[in-house]
């Protein structure tokens, strides 16, 4: 495989894709311990957005062949991909294993706005939505994305904040099989700002373009 040689907007993008859908750990495979990195998203809303956008760009990083596939069973398409070395070095850019309740974003991706934006854009085409309330014989737009992660949903704000825009956050309890978990929401609202996240941060996952596409058209009747 490849090792990326630079801190880049594709990799701070990629970096943004794990934070949202990603999850790695070394296991016990075939008496040795392996790395093992996965990937995975809504089987019928993300299929589009891992096979024109995220193995594309993936593969161009690393020099790996991925196969995407969908597993009914649990919902979900992605890949997993079982190399030491990728596991390394996404753990080198201080990205956790296991669990991600805690995890944060990689401070080297907080140089400049190109790669805020493109680590957000990650974050978002994986954890995030766009939701259209009707308002006043109107759509309103509300742009979120969920974590159960405290630290992340702080540099969320700062991150948005430093971009210019205007940014809420509340926090909510889950109650899944008795085992609550607090997750924290992050919110945008408005028109204007629904615009400015368009073109600034320029989603990548189709089913964000078809969202905006649909608002814009709405606005024309």
């Amino acid at each position: 495989m490849n090792i990326p040689s630079k801190i880049s907007p594709e990799l701070a993008e990629e970096v943004g894709w794990h934070i949202g859908d990603g999850s790695m750990n070394f296991y016990n495979n075939r008496g040795k311990l392996r790395g093992l990195y996965q990937l995975r998203g809504h089987i019928e809303d993300d299929e589009e957005h891992y096979r024109s956008r995220i193995k594309p760009l993936f593969e161009k990083l690393y020099g790996l062949k991925l196969n995407i596939r969908k597993m009914p069973s649990t919902r979900v398409v992605g890949f997993q991909v079982w190399n030491n070395d990728l596991v390394n070095f996404k753990k080198s850019l201080g990205i956790s294993l296991g669990k991600k309740f805690d995890i944060e974003i990689p401070k080297m991706f907080f140089k400049n706005s190109e790669l805020k934006r493109a680590i957000l854009r990650g974050i978002f085409d994986t954890d995030g939505g766009i939701y259209l309330e009707k308002k006043n014989k109107k759509l309103y737009p509300r742009i979120y994305i969920t974590t159960i992660s405290f630290n992340l949903s702080e540099q969320l704000l700062k991150l948005f904040g430093e971009l210019g825009f205007r940014i809420t956050r509340y926090d909510q309890l889950y109650n899944k099989k008795f085992n609550r978990q607090r997750s924290y929401i992050l919110t945008i609202r408005g028109v204007e700002m629904f615009h400015k996240f368009m073109k600034e941060i320029i989603p990548e996952n189709p089913k964000h373009k078809r969202k905006y596409k649909y608002f814009l058209e709405s606005q024309d009747l």
